[in-house]
């Protein structure tokens, strides 16, 4: 997982599009947030984190703030 991402890099890849709203919708408090989170990672890294870790703090933070 990148660490380091530009204010462009982010918006483009952690924003919820289109059918991500559909996905993410259905789902509740907690829930939603950690769904959009492993969405996205999965579109970014074509798989699923191996440990809680492994997302970046700083993509994670501008996910909290799309969700």
């Amino acid at each position: 997982m990148q660490r380091e991402w530009q204010p462009d890099e982010l918006v483009g890849s952690w924003t919820l599009v289109g059918e991500d709203w559909r996905l993410v919708g259905n789902k509740t408090g907690p829930t939603r947030l950690g769904f959009a989170l492993l969405l996205k990672f999965f579109e970014v890294e074509a798989r699923f984190p191996r440990y809680a870790e492994a997302k970046s703090p700083v993509a994670s933070s501008c996910a909290c703030q799309l969700v």
